[in-house]
Order: C-alpha cells, then structure tokens, then sequence
C-alpha cells in the first residue's frame, strides 16, 4: 500500500499540541527563518510577527495503511517539515512547494504522497517522477 496524508489538523493553538508536536514545530521554524522560538511564539495572533505562523500552519500524518510513518507539518504556504512520526527526527522538507530529501526511499514514499494529496504543484520540476510513482502504486 502507498503512503498517503491523513488526519490534516490546522494548528493555532499551542494549548492543543502534545510535547514532541512542540518540539517538532520548534525544530521546523528553525529551519524556516533560523529563529528558535517556542510554539506560543510561533502561533502568536500578532498578525504583524513575520515569525508567526498562525493562520498558515498545519499538521498532517503519511499514514502507509494503518503505520504512520511521518508527521507533515506544512506552513508559510510553501513550506514544511517532514519527521520520522512521533519524534524530532527530520527526514525532508518543503521549499518553495518543492520536495528536499537526501534519503531516495524517503523521497520515493513522499513524492507520490504529496502529488496525491495535491500539496505539490503540478509546475514542480518532480511532479512526473512522482505522479509516475504514483501511478505505478495504483496498478
């Protein structure tokens, strides 16, 4: 069975995240901007705060049947980070719409996923490797 994204939460509130879901999100805005800032920080509602990114965040999970593999989180609309599931283990990541992975096996599992899910543009110079992929998942 293929990957696929699944259970999209949109997160705005700190409250509501689990401690590696923090830490996750910690670890993705230091990858985006280099600032490390906590999750109240990261989700504030000053709409002005250039780091926040409340409105523009959301956390999937790549589900391969009933295995989560990955937590997505996706955000500044054409950003994301991508961790092994349920720790801070970063595997990929998103820039300028575009999937970045060092692991071929990785890239393989969340290329498709991501072209079935319509998260990855069409304009993507890897979209026909991986809406190939996919095709070839579905056969």
């Amino acid at each position: 069975m293929a990957s696929r994204f699944v259970d999209e939460r949109e997160i705005n509130d700190p409250a509501e995240l689990s401690p590696i879901e923090r830490e996750q999100l910690r670890a993705a805005g230091r990858l985006y901007d280099g600032e490390d800032l906590d999750a109240e920080a990261r989700l504030t509602d000053d709409d002005q705060d250039e780091a926040g990114f409340r409105g523009f965040c959301t956390l999937w999970r790549v589900a391969d049947g009933d295995e989560v593999r990955f937590d997505a989180w996706l955000y500044q609309v054409d950003s994301g980070t991508f961790f092994r599931a349920g720790t801070a283990e970063v595997v990929a990541e998103v820039v300028q719409f575009g999937l970045e992975c060092a692991d071929p096996q990785v890239r393989q599992e969340l290329g498709p996923a991501m072209v079935e899910a319509g998260i990855l543009p069409k304009s993507d110079l890897s979209y026909p490797e991986f809406a190939e992929l996919l095709r070839n998942q579905e056969q």
